[in-house]
């Protein structure tokens, strides 16, 4: 769609004051070298510049190579550190005895190399990058409190939790009168549906729970350059590209799911050509719409992605009860209500509950 780039929408992060930009940044891209690091910089500068506040990143990511990079992006960007929200994932740094998981030693000792690789005093969010079955939630809990009592943090979360191991750790906080977690960062996009709209739905309405959606483009599933069914050498779902193992998530690990789930992707494109736009945009405004995303973390290698992404906000503000429906009747994969057995009857789906029809269009 040509447009002009709207206005930034913001939302708080969850049960929070915290406000973040709709649209985050991250900084997670298939390698690392001089160009490719440059090129991010660039993008950054640019969501800053369209109203991106929010910049996401992990330990993970390049074995640190992505803090480094995010730290000198902000820098170029030049704005005062209290204008960004920064959020960083702390799990697995090496491969030492103590290098994974959320002990309290490797909790503190994972900020402190961080921040220090970000070259920056705190960060806004730290995110427990996955659960750890090993620790124990009273440990963990313990270490993210003290991180954010020393100025490490403002806030702690979560990422790919259970429902019921983000209960626990609620309950433990509420208990001991430690900082609770305030979000998960999810998968979430029109192909994966089910932990977001129905695992959560306690969380969103018990604790007020926010979210940080990763991979709305289904790693570029939805942007329909696959829309052939054929994945070019360098490509995420290349069989020799170091992210193939992610190609489970949309085709099972034999591959089975795989027509089913291009047809699924032709479908969407074809609505998005109806409506007049990418598939990109409407993939990005299919996350949202809803009022369960706090806010969706999206990447970039071109400034032209940057550009274009942010039209979602456009076609957000456009979103009707019958484009809902035709979506929906085309995915087909709507998650399988939950009853409620105080009236016998099915729960009403929680994206329909969430939706939202009447997001301002900030360019009128």
């Amino acid at each position: 769609m040509e447009a002009e780039a709207p206005k930034m929408i913001y939302r708080p992060l969850g049960n929070t004051g915290l406000k973040v930009s709709i649209l985050s940044l991250g900084t997670w891209i298939l390698s690392y070298n001089e160009e490719s690091e440059a090129n991010l910089i660039e993008c950054m500068k640019k969501a800053w510049e369209l109203g991106v506040n929010s910049f996401d990143t992990a330990v993970f990511y390049g074995d640190g190579a992505a803090e480094r990079v995010l730290g000198r992006g902000l820098k170029a960007i030049g704005a005062e550190r209290e204008d960004f929200v920064i959020t960083t994932k702390l799990y697995r740094s090496g491969t030492g005895i103590n290098d994974c998981a959320l002990s309290r030693k490797h909790l503190t000792e994972g900020m402190k190399s961080s921040l220090k690789r970000l070259d920056l005093d705190y960060v806004d969010v730290v995110y427990c990058h996955r659960p750890d079955t090993q620790t124990t939630i009273d440990e963990t809990c313990r270490a993210l409190d003290w991180i954010i009592e020393e100025g490490y943090a403002f806030y702690w979360a979560t990422s790919e939790w259970t429902p019921d191991q983000i209960a626990r750790a609620m309950e433990f906080c509420e208990k001991e009168d430690l900082h609770k977690p305030i979000a998960d960062q999810c998968h979430y996009n029109a192909l994966v549906r089910e932990n977001f709209e129905k695992n959560l739905r306690h969380a969103y309405e018990n604790y007020r729970y926010g979210t940080a959606v990763w991979s709305p483009l289904a790693m570029g599933l939805l942007t329909s350059k696959y829309h052939k069914g054929e994945f070019p050498e360098g490509s995420r779902f290349h069989p020799d590209t170091k992210d193939f193992d992610y190609a489970y998530f949309y085709f099972d690990h034999d591959g089975g799911k795989k027509e089913a789930t291009l047809e699924s992707c032709n479908k969407f494109a074809k609505i998005a050509e109806e409506f007049g736009c990418t598939p990109a945009q409407l993939a990005l405004a299919w996350t949202l719409v809803n009022r369960d995303t706090s806010t969706a973390i999206f990447g970039a290698d071109k400034v032209s992605q940057v550009e274009e992404n942010m039209v979602a906000l456009e076609i957000a503000s456009k979103w009707t009860e019958e484009l809902e429906d035709k979506i929906e009747e085309a995915l087909g994969n709507q998650p399988d209500p939950e009853m409620d057995y105080n009236t016998w009857a099915p729960k009403r789906p929680r994206r329909r509950v969430a939706i939202d029809y009447d997001m301002p269009n900030l360019n009128e």
